[in-house]
């Protein structure tokens, strides 16, 4: 009963610190504008200039609380400016959480444990069904906008994190083209026993890791985790840590900080793109197969139609 007190306390506001996040979608239905306001029209940038970011939000917020990065990060980064950069911002469905009494809230899976420290325990299913979510983002930004996997950048804050982390380094069957990065944002790695990066996702994903030194919701601890066991797998990690709680938005160092690295990664030389992966050569071998077989058997089931997929029900911006 103490734990969910505090989680609910946590989720009212008294100590939920994305002080940016003015509107609750705790009743409200998910948005399906799309907007397409590109004040770069005169930019002579090529047409392989094009690139996305999905940003999940975390548990109990809606996309409001993010849908400003497309100010903020070309304002660090004005080299952002030049390229034709569409932001996408699902929203997460209204799930059950065990640690609020079972009670409905905008969430990406269940959470079981609180705070979140390395031994919580994973809603599989939940994460698996969110990962395919994403996955038809993806699709649909490649079919719709043209713009490639490889040229998308997935992060989350908090909830959104985690499932930011598990997409990007869990996806293993044929033709997968690894995403171009990775943001993770006071969140952490679960399904830890079912990770195998493969060398080619490993060296063309690198991540992003950011986290309160201070956070008592998702602990410290789980960035010192998480960055270690991916670094270990060869991931390219860029890991920094502040003097604060379970917050992002109000942390102007930490958005720097994100803004320099989405620069690195989109805003590459013709040079640095000369690294080739065999994509199609990334198939599950058995082992992996067996290794991951929860996971893959989670993303085969269908998802519910009628609580919305993918980015018809996403609120999009593009650069401004």
């Amino acid at each position: 009963m103490i734990r969910v007190a505090l989680f609910v306390a946590f989720i009212q506001g008294a100590l939920f610190t994305n002080a940016f996040s003015s509107v609750t979608s705790r009743n409200r239905k998910s948005s399906s504008t799309k907007l397409h306001v590109n004040t770069n029209k005169e930019s002579k940038a090529p047409p392989n200039n094009k690139a996305a970011i999905i940003f999940l939000h975390g548990l109990g917020d809606s996309p409001d609380g993010w849908s400003k990065l497309g100010e903020w990060l070309p304002n660090y980064a004005p080299n952002l400016a030049n390229l034709d950069i569409t932001y996408v911002f699902p929203p997460a469905h209204n799930v059950a959480i065990t640690v609020n009494g079972g009670e409905k809230m905008p969430g990406w899976f269940d959470v079981f444990d609180w705070p979140i420290g390395i031994d919580a325990r994973d809603d599989a299913k939940g994460l698996a069904m969110s990962v395919k979510r994403v996955e038809e983002i993806v699709n649909e930004l490649k079919e719709e906008e043209g713009i490639d996997p490889s040229r998308v950048i997935l992060g989350g804050f908090s909830q959104g994190g985690a499932v930011a982390v598990t997409a990007a380094y869990n996806r293993r069957r044929k033709g997968a083209t690894p995403f171009a990065g990775c943001i993770v944002m006071s969140g952490w790695l679960p399904l830890k026993e079912y990770l195998d990066v493969s060398e080619e996702i490993a060296k063309a994903t690198p991540l992003f890791w950011a986290h309160g030194q201070q956070d008592d919701k998702i602990l410290y601890e789980q960035q010192v985790f998480g960055v270690d066991k991916l670094d270990s797998l060869g991931v390219d990690v860029t890991a920094h840590s502040y003097p604060v709680g379970h917050e992002s938005t109000s942390n102007w160092e930490e958005i720097q900080d994100m803004a320099e690295f989405v620069e690195s990664v989109l805003c590459r030389t013709e040079d640095d793109d000369d690294q080739k992966y065999d994509y199609d050569s990334m198939v599950l071998s058995p082992e992996d197969a067996e290794k991951n077989a929860l996971l893959y058997y989670l993303c085969s089931l269908p998802i519910d139609e009628s609580a919305g997929v993918g980015a018809k029900n996403a609120a999009y911006t593009s650069t401004l």
